[in-house]
């Protein structure tokens, strides 16, 4: 009666002040590796969740919890056709469980500790690690540095919420062995490659240091989540990475907006469907030579002191629920002899033509990502396909121009409903042999799409052809064995070309609640004449122990 009469009198009722309330209460990231991704993406596919972006991370704690109720709702709504859709419920809600009453009382506000995890991979043989000129033996590992020999990595991450603010560390100790440093007719041709004077050092070995990796604060506001800091970001559906933004480098020093409540726009618009988007402005590290004012600025393995500046757009919508697609843009910008000011971020973001070097637009990359899971009554298919090409204003407009990853998942196997395959074809076309290594290079910004002397896009690299084929056995909501295998050929003409292929076999298991075991053995070989004259052989032995405190509800 009392919540009638307010409403009546103009009054906010108590569920308008709840929802303003939890409109502002800002969370922390779950981190992209996280087992979660794939706990949703399953319960997507047996058709309980429809609002995840899956192409589009990462994702809110708070916003998981909305996922979370979603598919409790569908589950009530529906007959039953998951045979691991309670078991996937029930340890997400014991993950999120803070949130979910969060969500429900309209208040937010603890500190814990996130996670420890003691790491130990051993590599015998050479390692490839320079994915920018070559490739590399592990990837989409947040930058992580290794070498021949025993690396080790100590990890420690803290969250802190405190209704609208959030803090989020994730700091580790690195000790790396030093790798080996290509020869002078190797650092020769490099040098040509990339149009400096003398070849860039690749990524940096040899040390015991502590390292930041993601460690932001966060503000919200009406649904939107400004972030401050290092963060990490997976923009595309493909399980090898995306061809725009992964984690294939080290994250990015970043102001990032996130929309972290569904858009729909009005009038015929709404046949686009609930949008969500990301936007972020950051700067590199580690660019050894820029290109500007008629002259090369830098010097191999010293970061040049006015790095670039990047920014980025990323825009998804879902015409139906078995339909997404995605469009997204990155610019780099600034930097030395290019001062970042008002007049070149307005160029980077509106201009189509190419200028000059006094008005240069900035190194323009754009992508498209489509999935389409097919209708039926457990949607075991889904394919997908993700694009991305240089300058030009549209992939799909030029197609034979871009590189490509198209793939699919397959989660109904026949009398194998706990088996998961995915497969992917990883296209970079030979865009112009008058200039190799096209894709992601840049003749203003000689050291290309890269933080760290690492790769952001996709590891296939500046001129590849590759595929990868994952086969996942599902144990429980936190435990799996999979197999998969890589193949990567690189064109001749950059490089001299090269081959790789690896074989991989890991199992995660949760040996208790709270405490997560993985170990993993890749078989690699390779052969790039620039490095090595003789097929080379190496083999990767990981094994980590993580520990995951379960949240407690209040009583």
């Amino acid at each position: 009666m009392l919540t009638t009469i307010l409403h009546a009198a103009g009054s906010p009722t108590p569920q308008d002040v709840l929802q303003r309330s939890a409109s502002n209460m800002a969370s922390t990231y779950v981190p992209i590796e996280s087992w979660v991704y794939s706990a949703l993406e399953r319960l997507a596919s047996g058709g309980y969740l429809q609002s995840a972006f899956l192409d589009l991370r990462p994702w809110t704690r708070m916003d998981c919890a909305r996922l979370v109720e979603e598919v409790e709702d569908s589950i009530d709504d529906r007959q039953l056709i998951s045979f691991d859709a309670p078991s996937l419920l029930q340890r997400l809600r014991e993950g999120f469980s803070p949130k979910l009453e969060r969500r429900a009382a309209g208040r937010d506000a603890d500190f814990r500790l996130e996670s420890l995890d003691q790491r130990i991979t051993g590599i015998t043989g050479r390692p490839l690690t320079d994915g920018y000129h070559f490739d590399k033996t592990l990837v989409d590992d947040e930058g992580r540095p290794f070498a021949e020999g025993a690396n080790i990595y100590s990890g420690i991450s803290f969250r802190a919420t405190a209704g609208p603010l959030v803090a989020y560390i994730n700091g580790e100790l690195q000790r790396v062995p030093s790798a080996l440093i290509p020869n002078p007719q190797t650092q020769q041709a490099i040098s040509i490659a990339d149009f400096t004077p003398t070849g860039a050092k690749g990524p940096v070995s040899g040390f015991f240091r502590g390292r930041l990796l993601d460690a932001s604060v966060s503000f919200a506001f009406l649904n939107n989540q400004l972030t401050f800091g290092r963060q990490s970001l997976w923009w595309g559906p493909a399980r090898s990475g995306s061809t725009l933004f992964g984690n294939n480098a080290e994250p990015i020093m970043m102001l990032h907006h996130d929309r972290v409540r569904l858009l729909e726009l009005p009038s015929f618009l709404r046949l686009l469907g609930p949008i969500r988007m990301q936007l972020f402005i950051g700067r590199l590290s580690g660019a050894q030579y820029v290109h500007a004012e008629h002259t090369t600025f830098g010097s191999p393995g010293v970061a040049v002191d006015d790095q670039p500046f990047i920014h980025g757009q990323k825009i998804s919508f879902t015409p139906t629920p078995n339909f997404k697609f995605g469009v997204s843009r990155t610019v780099l910008f600034g930097g030395k002899g290019a001062p970042a000011n008002i007049s070149s971020v307005l160029r980077s973001v509106f201009s189509t033509g190419t200028g000059d070097e006094e008005n240069d637009p900035g190194d323009r990359r754009s992508a498209f990502d489509a999935e389409y899971r097919i209708p039926g009554r457990r949607q075991c298919l889904t394919g997908y396909v993700d694009g991305f090409t240089e300058d030009e204003p549209f992939p799909v407009a030029y197609p034979t121009q871009s590189a490509w990853i198209s793939g699919f998942a397959l989660r109904c196997v026949p009398r194998a409903p706990h088996l998961t395959i995915h497969a992917e074809g990883l296209l970079s076309p030979h865009h112009d042999m008058a200039f190799p290594g096209y894709f992601y290079f840049n003749v203003r910004y000689l050291n290309g799409y890269t933080n760290n002397r690492q790769l952001i896009g996709s590891w296939v690299g500046r001129e590849g052809d590759g595929g990868q084929l994952w086969a996942t056995w599902q144990l429980s909501p936190r435990s799996s064995v999979e197999i998969s295998g890589r193949n990567v050929t690189g064109a001749s003409e950059f490089l001299r070309g090269g081959t790789l292929r690896d074989l991989r076999v890991a199992a995660d298991i949760a040996i208790h609640p709270e405490w997560q075991l993985r170990i993993e053995e890749q078989t690699e070989w390779w052969r790039f004449p620039l490095l090595s004259s003789q097929p080379q052989r190496n083999a990767e032995f990981t094994l980590q122990l993580s520990y995951r405190p379960i949240p407690r509800m209040k009583p």
